[in-house]
């Protein structure tokens, strides 16, 4: 097991003691822009066919890879883009609206994975370009969670609860998506417009509440 393995280890067993305490609390996620990619759409970029782990993420078996890629929209260009790992079936471009600003691009918010009508963009990789039709998604807030975590709240997957925020920017947030799915680890994800619109960062701790 590597070092960042373990220490994924040691901190999923810390917050399963936490929402043993109390399953309402749950750890905040902030997600930055990122990349997910197709196996091919890999292969052209980078010219090898998978991304190799920087860090590992709290979900299990996903990563920051060391590979990022260059974004580039009608009005911008957007460099250092980080890819993550391991490529998915599809490839999907997460922004916040504030970067769908800068790069000129009208994407629209939808859960990971519904691309039907994600806005176009293009790529750059060191080995090649992709042209995208729709990849580009602001992902709306979300709650990953486990079936053993959904039972404790008394959720079930595609509900919407609310959340409430401490601290000086502090209050609540309603419409989180709760996603449930046996690999899921209990964790609330943000893009970064909404993070810093409400004082969050990730690690911080946050209380379902009923809508």
């Amino acid at each position: 097991m590597s070092d960042s393995q373990l220490i994924a280890s040691i901190v999923d067993k810390v917050l399963e003691r936490i929402a043993e305490a109390d399953p309402r609390q749950v750890v905040v996620g902030i997600s930055n822009r990122h990349v997910h990619l197709c196996d091919a759409d890999f292969l052209t970029l980078f010219g090898y066919p998978a991304p190799q782990v920087k860090k590992y993420v709290r979900q299990h078996g996903e990563f920051a890879a060391e590979e990022s890629v260059t974004l580039h929209g009608p009005k911008g260009t957007m460099a250092r883009v980080r890819v993550m790992g391991p490529n998915r079936s599809a490839s999907q471009v997460e922004l916040s609206r504030t970067d769908c600003f800068a790069l000129g691009i009208k994407a629209p918010m939808a859960q990971s994975g519904h691309l039907e009508t994600a806005a176009p963009i293009e790529i750059e990789g060191p080995a090649g370009r992709v042209s995208l039709d729709h990849a580009v998604i602001v992902a709306g807030r979300h709650i990953h969670m486990g079936p053993s975590d959904a039972a404790a709240l008394g959720v079930h997957d595609q509900d919407r609860v609310s959340v409430l925020f401490g601290g000086e920017r502090g209050g609540r947030l309603d419409n989180f998506l709760v996603r449930v799915k046996e690999s899921y680890l209990l964790e609330l994800h943000l893009d970064t417009d909404e993070g810093n619109a409400i004082g969050a960062a990730t690690g911080d701790y946050v209380t379902i509440c009923e809508n």
